[in-house]
Formats: C-alpha cells, sequence, structure tokens
C-alpha cells in the first residue's frame, strides 16, 4: 500500500502462469469485500482441477524458463485512452455497419482493437507487404463444454492470432478488418482449448512473452470488475496494470471509470 497525499494506491503481484486476469479480479473482489467487514466470501474460488488431471502436475521449470520470465526495465512509456459508453457504441455499431456477418456480430472490443491494430500500423509506417499480427488473449470458461464457472480460480485463456499485410490492413475499412478478428476468436472451440490443455499437461511449460515485430497484443477485459472493489474507502479513483510484461505494442483493456460499456485502454 502506497500513501498519497489524498488516498491510497493498492499494488498487488501474481504469477500469471498461476491465474488469468478474471481469476485476479475475483481475487482482489474477495479480498476487499473481506476489508469492508464481511465474515465469508460471497463467491468463493473454485479449486477443482479434475477436469485437467486426476494427478498432481509436476513441473520443475528450467534455467532458461525462470531466466526469460524475469522482466527488465523496458524503459517505455504508457498512456490511458478512455472511452466513453456512447464512444464504444458508435465504434461498435460503425464496423457492423460496413460489414453485416452472417452469424452474430462484431463485439465492441473487436471493433476497439482493430481501431488500434490499424492505427498502431500507420505510426510504425510499415512497409505495405509488411506482414502484422493482432493477437488477443480470449477466455475459455464459457467456451469449454460444459460451461465452466466463472468462480473457477486458475488461468483459462488462449491467444487468438490474426495476421494480415499492412498494406491490406489499412487499404480496408474498419468493418472488414475487424471481421477478420471475429472470425479468429469465433474459431476458438471447446475442442481446441481441451486440446491445447491436455498437450500442455502432457508437457508443461512456462510462457514466454518476447516482443515479436509489428504485433500488438490486446489483453485483460472489459467486462472485469476492476472498478467493483471496495476496501471500504469507496470506489477505486483509478486502475492501472503494473510494468511487468510489458513491450511495445501491448494493449491493455479494462472496464472504465463510466462502468460497464465504457472502455479504458492502457
Amino acid at each position: 500500500i502506497t500513501e498519497l497525499a489524498d488516498g491510497m494506491f493498492i499494488g498487488c503481484s501474481f504469477n500469471h502462469n498461476i491465474v488469468d486476469g478474471e481469476s485476479m479480479c475475483h481475487f482482489i473482489n474477495c479480498w476487499s469485500e473481506l476489508s469492508r467487514g464481511s465474515r465469508q466470501i460471497s463467491r468463493p474460488p473454485l479449486m477443482d482441477r479434475a477436469f485437467f488431471s486426476k494427478e498432481p502436475i509436476r513441473f520443475v521449470p528450467s534455467e532458461e524458463a525462470i531466466r526469460v520470465n524475469k522482466w527488465p526495465a523496458h524503459g517505455l512509456s504508457s498512456r490511458v485512452f478512455r472511452f466513453s459508453r456512447k464512444a464504444m457504441a458508435s465504434l461498435k455499431a460503425k464496423a457492423n455497419q460496413q460489414c453485416k456477418l452472417e452469424k452474430g456480430e462484431i463485439s465492441s472490443l473487436q471493433a476497439l482493437s482493430t481501431l488500434i491494430w490499424r492505427a498502431v500500423t500507420r505510426a510504425r509506417k510499415a512497409a505495405p507487404g509488411q506482414m502484422t499480427i493482432c493477437l488477443m488473449v480470449v477466455g475459455n470458461r464459457q467456451r469449454w463444454d460444459p460451461p465452466m464457472s466463472p468462480e473457477s480460480f486458475g488461468n483459462y485463456v488462449t491467444a487468438a492470432f490474426t495476421r494480415a499485410p499492412a498494406g491490406e490492413l489499412l487499404s480496408r475499412d474498419l468493418g472488414s478488418a475487424a471481421r477478420a478478428l471475429n472470425e479468429t476468436v469465433s474459431s476458438q472451440t471447446s475442442e481446441g482449448a481441451r486440446a491445447f490443455v491436455e498437450a500442455w499437461v502432457e508437457k508443461p511449460y512456462l510462457l514466454s512473452l518476447e516482443p515479436i515485430p509489428y504485433l500488438i497484443l490486446v489483453a485483460s477485459s472489459p467486462r472485469f470488475e476492476v472498478y467493483g472493489n471496495d476496501f471500504s474507502w469507496g470506489r477505486p479513483a483509478g486502475v492501472l496494470w503494473g510494468p511487468a510484461g510489458k513491450f511495445d505494442g501491448m494493449v491493455l483493456a479494462s472496464q472504465g471509470c463510466e462502468g460497464a460499456g465504457s472502455v479504458d485502454l492502457e
């Protein structure tokens, strides 16, 4: 806890190999609930791993795995862009108007991610033939068949890669480019998630996030209730992500201070 002139800043770190953003937010909200004087947690975490493995997973990381997961100071600057409910609704409507899907619709996060992907590619002055990548971190709790409980504690995400040459990405309108993201995310299935987990259980490893040229990585989610925690001092005035794991092209989306529908983009 850091004491400020006009408030408090609470910091918390976690190992991303063990928990994802949804479990992290769940933990902080439970922690704040107890801080307010509650005698029990209203949404206890579920620790059952039986659908992963009947036996404990024995994993001794290599020296190399430990080395690449130590984050040096990156020296990068970051900014937070705040998108109101109205702006997000307008962006989503524009993408779906430009590209009507046969099934479902382009989500507001997909539309926003496409906007950033195009803007960053333009700012990087990528050559028309340069392949660019938008990597979205996709949650699997609801994709699992049957769906997992939101209280399932752990790391249940996979990476969804969408690729496009810079010239093609920038020549298309927002909706056409967002359609590619939508198709990638929609292709993530329960079978694929289960195969990923089974392969990991068979041969566990630590994920290393190292910068890839002309990539943006969209992580976290506006669905996470980051402003829902109250340590008995009232709602948070702001939420920021720490320095670990950041690199040129990292994009972190959180629920905005307006609440559901708004987005803070770091």
